[in-house]
């Protein structure tokens, strides 16, 4: 007598992400077809990739399919434990230690999703169960946060409550955890190999590991916001030689190039402007479930000293330009990209002191930061650009320019 495990949906419903997992694919070339654990090709956590939205999964019970085979018996109770192992031993100090990093590890990129809940199930003919719904017990997604897990489950069975349990099959799989559904460009439907604008998992090995453990969308986007400016010179800098232009976000996004670019590849150079920085934080805080805009400010206005992405020194701009300004700026924005709302640009740090017009300059990079007006408190907007005709009042927001770039 033997039950052998054949595969394991945790998508199984692809038009809901309460009970299980989103609607997903790992790039633009590659799909992720459901089951997402298939017996014979599943064999390690990355063959099997799933994501949870946390708004939507909170407070309600999630739940998997898994389909078995039994040829010789007709029901059987099914369950999968956790198969962590503390350490052996008879304790102390070193123990104690190796059991507190454990802990820590776990409660970084461990288990969230539990164990599954043991259920009695059937066989029909020729043994097949199909697919049977199962629940999930002590599931942690909300106070997780975001980030990147890994789960293993070890399925066991017996034929009734009065017998050992018997193991079947360990299963290893790799969860993404998400504040919420993701937002445009990004999307849920249709459901389907041919759609790109599905979630790539390959944006959210970066994104989660960025926002790690944030639990709002202004913390997320916050660190995503940190992390671009941080690839900065060595990955990402400036194209003060190109005059400003733009390289990956000219159109649509060229999102595969850029994650060539971030996985040590050449992509499509390390030269970036602000219209790529500002789709770059979107769209990557954005398949968190953050819901930023990409929009524009100006035109031709004067700056005041900035650092931009990728160099360490003050300039008005880029030294080697005749002027001292941008004919047009492109952030990261919430809301209606107006002047009361705020802002997220991994494309400079400016002056965060009580004079941002002269030495010395205290660096601030803009996360969460009201755009503001010219005659207001020291926001976003008298931070970057100096009063005047040709500065802060033609630095003015251009809420009509926004827009989610496609995903190519």
């Amino acid at each position: 007598m033997s039950v052998t495990l054949k595969a394991i949906k945790f998508n199984h419903d692809s038009a809901s992400s309460s009970h299980d997992a989103i609607n997903i694919r790992k790039s633009k070339n590659q799909f992720i077809s459901v089951p997402e654990w298939e017996k014979g090709s599943s064999s390690k956590a990355e063959d099997s990739l799933a994501a949870y939205a946390i708004k939507e999964t909170h407070g309600n019970t999630i739940t998997v399919q898994a389909r078995f085979t039994a040829p010789d018996i007709q029901s059987a109770e099914i369950r999968a434990i956790d198969p962590t192992t503390s350490p052996s031993g008879s304790g102390g100090c070193g123990a104690w230690l190796i059991s507190l990093i454990i802990k820590i590890i776990q409660a970084a990129f461990g288990n969230v999703l539990g164990e599954v809940k043991k259920r009695t199930i059937t066989f029909g003919s020729g043994g097949d169960s199909g697919f049977v719904s199962f629940d999930l017990k002590n599931t942690s997604l909300t106070q997780s946060g975001v980030g990147i897990h890994y789960t293993t489950w070890k399925w066991q069975y017996r034929r009734n409550s009065g017998q050992p349990w018997q193991d079947i099959q360990t299963t290893k799989h790799k969860i993404y955890v998400l504040l919420e559904t993701p937002t445009a460009p990004w999307q849920q439907s249709p459901y389907n190999a041919s759609n790109t604008q599905l979630p790539w998992t390959d944006v959210m090995d970066h994104s989660c590991l960025w926002a790690l453990g944030t639990k709002d969308r202004d913390s997320a986007a916050g660190k995503v916001t940190e992390n671009v400016y941080d690839l900065g010179p060595s990955t990402l800098q400036y194209d003060c030689p190109g005059g400003g232009a733009s390289h990956y976000a000219y159109g649509n996004f060229n999102c595969t190039q850029f994650l060539n670019r971030l996985d040590g590849g050449s992509g499509l150079g390390k030269y970036v402007n602000c219209t790529d920085c500002a789709t770059i934080v979107s769209t990557f805080s954005n398949v968190l479930g953050c819901d930023l805009w990409q929009s524009q400010m100006g035109y031709g206005f004067q700056l005041n000293d900035i650092i931009a992405i990728g160099y360490s020194n003050w300039y008005p701009g880029c030294s080697n330009w005749p002027n001292t300004g941008f004919s047009y700026h492109e952030v990261a924005w919430k809301g209606g990209c107006d002047t009361d709302d705020e802002v997220f640009d991994a494309c400079l740090q400016v002056d965060g002191d009580n004079d941002p017009t002269s030495s010395p300059h205290t660096p601030l990079l803009p996360i969460n930061m009201r755009f503001g007006t010219c005659n207001g408190p020291l926001e976003y907007r008298r931070r970057l650009s100096p009063l005047g005709a040709n500065g802060c009042q033609n630095c003015s927001p251009k809420p009509s320019t926004k827009k989610r770039r496609q995903i190519i």
